[in-house]
């Protein structure tokens, strides 16, 4: 799902900017289908990157 128009600046770019800043903050979001939707947002709370997580994962030991 990164770079689908809702993050307003290069995803790759936005990935390594992150890396050399503090850590990160991730939100896991329920989906529709039974994953998760993860956020990840940078210290300042912009939106780093969306990634999302199968539901057969998701609920995996």
């Amino acid at each position: 799902m990164s770079g689908n128009g809702e993050i307003d600046r290069d995803v790759p770019t936005g990935r390594w900017e992150a890396l050399e800043r503090p850590p990160l903050i991730l939100v896991e979001l329920p989906a529709d289908d039974g994953g998760l939707d993860l956020l990840i947002y940078d210290e300042r709370g912009a939106l780093v990157d969306e990634s999302y997580v199968p539901a057969e994962l998701a609920t995996a030991p």
